[in-house]
């Protein structure tokens, strides 16, 4: 969440992965927020992006579907050289290095195979929204509200965000509670990029030497915009009065596999300051 003010009008912009992060704990959307020098970059993620990276250079016609993996291999290997010139550490999550290379030419080669024949051509890649979603005014704020972020490619017969997981997607689930979709579907509507009933297709590739690729499809409509707009507007206006009490801490909750400190940047300000990562472990196990 971030504040943009003229003086007079007040915007507050949100992306779907701070809504993520703040349903989740609020107080690790607050502490991220508040401490974005602790944001660091994991395996998982590197991985992932760099799968990205090499499909949208696909898409735009830049690199043969038979030169993907090599691509991908190549972009994981140059941005982590980056990001160790600048002092910053890759963090290892469940991922052993030795098999970097080998999984993210899987999860590039599962896409091609599996994902890409189903992609309809003609579609834009990395598309940037920024958009005006509802004016909120009531006795305590006065703000509009904005969603925003980045489309990994949008076609008129429907939106493709690509996943790579360390395993399938459950396709009822991913309806009845995703996030992300819902607010992507909402932002390109407004922009006139796609009409309801969105079809909103998750290309998901499986984090292994032997990857697989899955296509989830959920559909999103504007009940479901009407949603996901109170549900932000709840959790923003949450946190706006949280604001009041200073530097005390959001609602703090560690029921949530995420909760550790190989997957929290902010792990050691909040449940890492008061426990250790094995903490619990160790008294189970007596």
């Amino acid at each position: 969440m971030r504040y943009e003010s003229d003086g007079t009008d007040q915007r507050i912009y949100v992306r779907q992965s701070w809504l993520n992060d703040a349903l989740m704990c609020p107080q690790r959307a607050h502490l991220i927020e508040k401490h974005p020098e602790m944001r660091r970059e994991n395996d998982s993620a590197l991985m992932g992006t760099a799968v990205h990276a090499g499909i949208e250079q696909v898409l735009n016609g830049q690199v043969s579907p038979s030169n993907i993996g090599d691509f991908c291999v190549g972009w994981f290997r140059s941005k982590k050289a980056e990001l160790e010139s600048e002092g910053r550490e890759v963090n290892i999550t469940n991922t052993d290095p030795k098999n970097w290379n080998t999984h993210i030419s899987s999860m590039a080669q599962a896409w091609v195979n599996d994902i890409l024949p189903h992609v309809p051509a003609g579609g834009e890649t990395e598309v940037k929204f920024s958009v005006p979603i509802k004016k909120v005014a009531n006795h305590l704020f006065e703000y509009d509200l904005w969603f925003e972020g980045t489309a990994d490619y949008v076609h008129p017969t429907g939106i493709w965000d690509w996943k790579t997981a360390a395993r399938k997607y459950y396709e009822a689930e991913k309806q009845s509670q995703n996030i992300q979709s819902s607010v992507y579907a909402t932002a390109l509507t407004t922009l006139g990029k796609i009409d309801y009933t969105v079809n909103f297709n998750f290309g998901v590739m499986i984090r292994n030497a032997s990857s697989t690729g899955q296509i989830v499809n959920v559909t999103r409509t504007e009940q479901h915009a009407e949603w996901i707009i109170g549900q932000a507007v709840s959790v923003v206006n949450s946190f706006l009065l949280a604001t009041n009490l200073g530097d005390e801490p959001r609602v703090m909750n560690d029921q949530h596999h995420l909760c550790s400190e190989r997957w929290c940047p902010v792990w050691s300000k909040c449940k890492g300051s008061a426990l250790s990562d094995t903490t619990d472990t160790e008294v189970s196990n007596g």
